[in-house]
């Protein structure tokens, strides 16, 4: 039904806000057309006391009224309606269509078309993708701004994305509280997804509600919203058709998460956790969960014994906890494979009060289960375990030949505190304890406070054990310094071992400044520690790349992405996965490429304070990084200290052990990085994003006019800051050009006096302004504070000298508050630029653009015709985003070794590129205009165009970049822009296949084999360059039912080698071309099973390392080309496995003989970009 906006104020607390926003003024006429009204929002106090905002009106044939609504300018407002103004409305059902900014991201794969309850087509392969990270049901309603799915015109099929990564709809397990997944009312699935065999299903979507009468209103209330159609699709993910929810429901959205697809059985890669106190007969201890910092599979243990979780609820206080958290669900068997069960605590009026986060849980072979934990949603809650289902279980790995080597020398009783805090480590199986090198093991008495690196200094309440004691469990306390053993903490376990020395299975202390002391009075001698453990903790990564420079590191290095590597992120950061790092518990071999959040890095250059880059020292590189043509170059490195209170600004600091650095073509580096001295606690090398510009700053900046920043201005009260200005406020965001009053200034060079610029820690510029010639350059800024001219040592920010005779600085957030950069009143000029932006305010600029008559260009409906720099060209229209990134709206698209890219040629026009300056880093590949977009293209054929082919542990990757230089200017000066666009096509290496069919052993047909009939096997990987990349079978493995996990299984080929305990299979062909070969006789399973299914695990190998092949049969190769096409194609087709990409019938198929089986095509996935 219609309504419209109220006339009259409304009280507070209404129309779903507090601040009521009403029309002040009639509403208009037909005739009257567009017209502006106020509108007011009460306050309580005044009805009218926010009364800035305008918006247009309209009156419409059909007694309704459109509003074009702006933005409030203040948070917890909301437009009202009048419910006295309902009227029918005969035309619900619109045609037009209206997409808002909080629409999903809509990328259709094929034309949109009404999904019927029993469509004609298969949507596993016509959907549309709705890719909305804001969908997680961790962000808040105001954190990525207030969607509503009630504003989407839902119509089809969709896929879910959530990262780059398969969603699903959150199911009732995932019960989530209002406020959540980006809108206000959060709506899932209620019940579980369908299999693949189930087809299309329907099912009822939930929502929840907010009662504001109960205390814990975020907890599950839930009432019906509707229903959508789901189906489960090979490849495993979920299409649903999605509908409109209930509008009484406000702002809901659809909440998804990411879908979980092992790749490994946990049976077998887990984490064992024998944790006493989590039984449901042990008293509570304050133990928090969300604590620890969950990763991965766990086992239960009850001193060493196996144990599993409730199923029913567990009386408060107990588990170590106060709220027990207990499975609302029974365990499953064994061939149900992996499940979700849903968490519950009891509150303590309501045994499933608490919903925490449903987990996933799988029977084991040998009786025993394992969890996928997760931090649960609140405080003072454990796990539990239930006594009753205790039983006896032999543990087979030995710890001492498997630990992680902790060589940290601040641990030592006789180290002073340091603020560590061992919560902040991810504890993950046991370690062998080192001081530079020695053996050494833990204090068996009480510590001192403020020693070992911390101030609650934890220590073993108890003797080491004896060889022949084997494993022990033993208390820790920690000292507060009024009781040794104040610090009641988790028990950990202890073995001596061979050799004189000890392991611990270390586990999180769950307090803040506390930490694990040893006693500097057991240092023993010991050779260089080694170890077969994989990372059992502390983050690391091991990789292996050759030693001698036979080789270019450019191309041969490790990728390292370590997002908390960055000098944003502190210590002291809540999320546990961006601090506790260590580099000296890395293993270190060979060149590393750095990246950040997807994009190139660097070691940073300048100084930077403890406790950031995810660890406690901070490592930074003395030096600038090389050029090209210095070749590979050895950099200082170093390590921020600790000496004073104010020691954190780099003051002092000290050297660790000095890389090796070279600059590589394409704009990045690659460091051969090297353990950092262990006498610096917890030092991690400091990265930041690689200066890439495409774009010239002397054209792209913001002005900065802010008169109080000059150095002649003391400290005055400022209404945003306080009393004095603190940058660190400032939301800071590319280049800054400085204005005083409208005039050119600089930065001051030299020192400013404490308490000038308006601030009271003054910044200024440590070194000269760069000449015209010298580009983009880097410069130190310090701070005055207490008689030091530079006491505080900031970040360093880029300048540029520009055409004008003025800079621009890439002004950064400086590391702490009252600080604020300069403007020296000594160096102000006027303005002779007349093309500078007309300033707004102290932060934002604007634009002017000339708009004439424009003779004919092809511009699309999308697009107007203008002129500018005295060019005709296509502009944007006004309702066509721009992003700020300076991204031109591009597009990519992957396909097998080629790949394809696109720009808007109206953002390219409006930000002075001509499309005919733009090509590939080979200049001879330019674009193509299609529809209003710059397109291109390159292959693997006959348009290289400069692509450049990578590869790592874990893709292959193809870059390019469009690159271009444009000058807007004429004659004597020029006004040069320069764009660079870095894109790839990253393919996975990787991947575990599966065949969509199973054989029937002991039977005769088509697809029925008979026991020892040998059959051939072909692993053909389609859609990639067959003359640089080969495909290696690295294992494969058939089971009675089809999964890849199942615990009865048979292996064919393990470690790209046949089974030595199978002489049936023989690998024919192996990393040699996009094909691999090999055969092995029928079998068939015993007990109840009638059906086999093949699972085989493959990796991509680049040919130009020479180190592809692990055989090759000559009988198969001189078969291939002598093989017979008779009868061969129809048989063929039929036992084709299909994947990810259709099966392609080659003309000529490889027979090991005549009238014998053919071979089967296992084929590959397309690689995904």
């Amino acid at each position: 039904m219609n309504i419209r906006m109220a006339e009259s104020c409304v009280p507070t607390s209404r129309c779903g806000a507090y601040y009521t926003l009403w029309l002040n003024g009639s509403h208009p006429e037909i005739e009257d057309g567009v017209v502006t009204r106020q509108v007011c929002g009460n306050a309580g106090s005044d009805c009218c006391l926010f009364g800035s905002t305008s918006i247009k009106v309209k009156t419409c044939p059909g007694n309704y009224s459109v509003y074009k609504f702006i933005r409030p300018n203040y948070c917890n407002m909301a437009y009202c309606t009048d419910v006295n103004t309902i009227t029918p409305n005969p035309q619900f059902n619109t045609s037009t269509t209206k997409r808002f900014r909080n629409n999903p991201t809509h990328r259709n794969l094929s034309s949109s078309a009404t999904t019927p309850t029993n469509p004609n087509f298969d949507p596993c392969t016509k959907y549309s993708v709705v890719y909305d990270d804001w969908r997680i049901p961790g962000i808040t309603f105001n954190y990525y701004g207030a969607h509503d799915d009630t504003v989407v015109e839902w119509k089809g099929w969709y896929r879910l994305y959530i990262e780059g990564k398969s969603a699903q709809i959150a199911e009732t397990v995932w019960c989530e509280r209002y406020r959540t997944c980006g809108g206000y009312t959060a709506v899932w699935l209620g019940g579980s997804h369908p299999r693949l065999e189930d087809g299309i299903v329907t099912r009822e979507i939930y929502r929840s509600a907010r009662y504001y009468n109960d205390y814990y209103d975020t907890q599950c209330s839930f009432t019906r919203s509707g229903s959508v159609h789901v189906k489960a699709c090979p490849e495993d993910y979920y299409v649903y058709t999605l509908v409109k929810p209930d509008v009484s429901s406000p702002m809901p959205t659809y909440c998804a998460v990411v879908l979980n697809i092992l790749t490994h059985d946990p049976c077998h890669n887990y984490l064992s956790l024998d944790q006493p106190w989590r039984a449901n007969n042990e008293t509570g201890l304050g133990i928090c969960d969300r604590d620890f910092s969950w990763n991965g599979w766990y086992r239960l243990f009850y001193y060493g014994m196996n144990i599993r979780m409730p199923e029913s609820y567990v009386d408060v206080n107990r588990c170590g906890s106060y709220y027990g958290l207990w499975l609302n669900g029974p365990h499953p068997e064994t061939e149900d494979g992996v499940v979700t069960r849903q968490v519950c605590g009891n509150g303590g009026r309501n045994s499933c009060y608490f919903r925490s986060t449903p987990i996933r849980v799988k029977a084991c072979p040998g009786s025993y289960y394992v969890y996928e934990f997760v931090s649960p949603h609140w405080c003072q809650m454990a796990y539990c375990t239930e006594m009753s289902a205790l039983y006896f279980t032999v543990c087979v790995a030995d710890p001492c030949y498997n630990y992680v080597s902790l060589d940290q020398p601040w641990r030592a009783n006789n180290e002073t505190g340091l603020e560590i805090s061992d919560t902040d480590f991810s504890w993950n199986g046991w370690y062998r304890l080192f001081y530079y090198g020695m053996n050494i093991r833990m204090s068996e008495s009480c510590v001192s406070t403020y020693r070992c690196g911390t101030y609650n200094t934890v220590w073993l309440n108890g003797s080491h054990p004896q060889i022949e004691d084997g494993v022990v469990t033993r208390q820790v306390c920690g000292n507060d310094g009024r009781d040794c053993c104040n610090i009641r903490l988790n028990p950990i376990r202890v073995k001596a071992c061979p050799g004189s020395y000890y392991v611990y299975e270390l586990v999180s202390t769950f307090f803040y400044n506390t930490a694990y002391c040893t006693d500097a009075d057991t240092v023993t001698p010991t050779a260089a520690p080694t170890t077969t453990a994989t990372d059992a903790g502390l983050r690391i990564t091991r990789t292996t790349t050759p030693m001698a420079y036979s080789f270019d590191p450019c191309h041969t290095y490790t990728f390292l992405d370590d997002e908390w590597r960055n000098v944003s992120y502190r210590y002291w950061y809540w999320n546990p996965n961006k601090r506790g790092h260590d580099d000296t518990t890395v293993e270190w071999n060979g060149w590393y490429r750095l990246f950040f959040q997807g994009a190139d890095a660097q070691i940073f250059e300048g100084c930077v304070s403890y406790m950031q880059c995810g660890g406690y020292t901070s490592l930074w590189l003395d030096g600038s990084h090389p050029q090209i043509e210095d070749g590979i170059v050895t950099r200082d490195v170093y390590a921020s200290r600790i000496d004073d209170y104010y020691g954190y600004q780099c003051s002092n600091y000290r050297k660790s052990n000095p890389i090796q650095v070279k600059a590589c073509p394409g704009d990045y580096y690659v460091y051969k990085l090297v353990k950092p001295d262990v006498s610096l606690p917890m030092p991690t090398y400091c990265t930041v994003k690689s200066p890439k510009l495409s774009y010239d700053p002397c054209y792209y900046y913001d002005v900065l006019d802010d008169p109080q920043r000059a150095t002649n201005q003391t400290i005055n009260w400022n209404y945003y800051w306080g009393w004095s200005w603190c940058d660190t406020n400032m939301k800071w965001s590319g280049w800054y050009r400085l204005l005083y009053e409208g005039n050119n200034i600089l930065m001051p060079e030299s020192c400013v006096s404490e308490g000038m610029c308006g601030t009271d820690v003054p910044l200024w510029l440590n070194g000269s302004h760069p000449r015209l010639e010298d580009g983009i350059v880097t410069r130190r800024v310090c701070g005055s504070w207490s008689g030091d001219c530079c006491y505080f040592r900031s970040f360093p920010i880029r300048v540029k000298a520009c055409p004008g005779n003025y800079y621009v600085y890439e002004f950064v957030s400086p590391n702490y508050c009252s600080s604020a950069y300069c403007a020296d009143v000594n160096t102000i000029t006027p303005v002779n630029d007349p093309e500078i932006p007309v300033t707004t305010d102290s932060m934002t600029t604007t634009s002017t653009v000339t708009v004439d008559p424009c003779a004919e260009q092809s511009c699309t409906e999308d697009e107007w015709c203008g002129v500018r720099d005295g060019v005709y060209g296509c502009f944007c229209n006004q309702s066509d985003p721009r992003p700020k990134d300076k991204s031109y709206d591009s597009r990519e698209t992957c396909e097998s070794s080629s790949g394809t890219m696109s720009l808007s040629r109206c953002q390219l026009f409006e930000a002075g590129f001509p499309t005919n300056v733009l090509h590939l880093s080979d200049p001879s590949c330019n674009g193509t205009l299609q529809n209003g977009r710059l397109v291109f293209h390159f292959d693997n054929d006959e348009h290289i165009c400069g692509t450049n082919l990578t590869a790592n542990g874990t893709h292959f990757i193809y870059e390019n970049s469009i690159q271009g230089v444009a000058d807007s200017a004429g004659g004597a000066i020029n006004r040069k822009k320069e764009l660079e666009l870095r894109f790839s096509c990253v393919y996975k290496l990787r991947q575990t296949l599966t065949m969509d069919m199973e054989f029937s052993p002991l039977q005769r047909g088509t697809e029925d084999i008979e026991v020892d009939q040998r059959i051939f096997m072909e692993v053909a990987v389609q859609g990639v360059d067959g003359r640089q990349i080969a495909t290696v079978i690295d294992s494969c493995w058939v089971t009675p039912v089809n999964d890849q996990n199942y615990a009865v299984r048979w292996d064919l080929i393990i470690n790209r080698c046949p089974n030595p305990g199978d002489n049936t299979v023989k690998v024919l062909q192996n990393g040699v071309s996009t094909a691999a070969h090999f055969f092995f006789k029928m079998l068939a399973f015993n007990g109840n099973y009638s059906k086999v299914f093949l699972h085989c695990g493959i990796h991509l190998c680049l040919l130009q390392n020479s180190n592809c092949a692990a055989g090759l049969n000559k009988d198969l190769k001189d078969r291939l080309a002598t093989c017979d096409h008779q009868n061969t194609l129809e048989d063929l087709y039929k036992l084709a496995i299909k994947l990810d990409i259709k099966v392609r019938i080659r003309e000529c198929i490889a027979l090991p003989a005549a009238n014998t089986p053919p071979i089967l095509f296992l084929s590959s996935l397309r690689p995904q970009s």
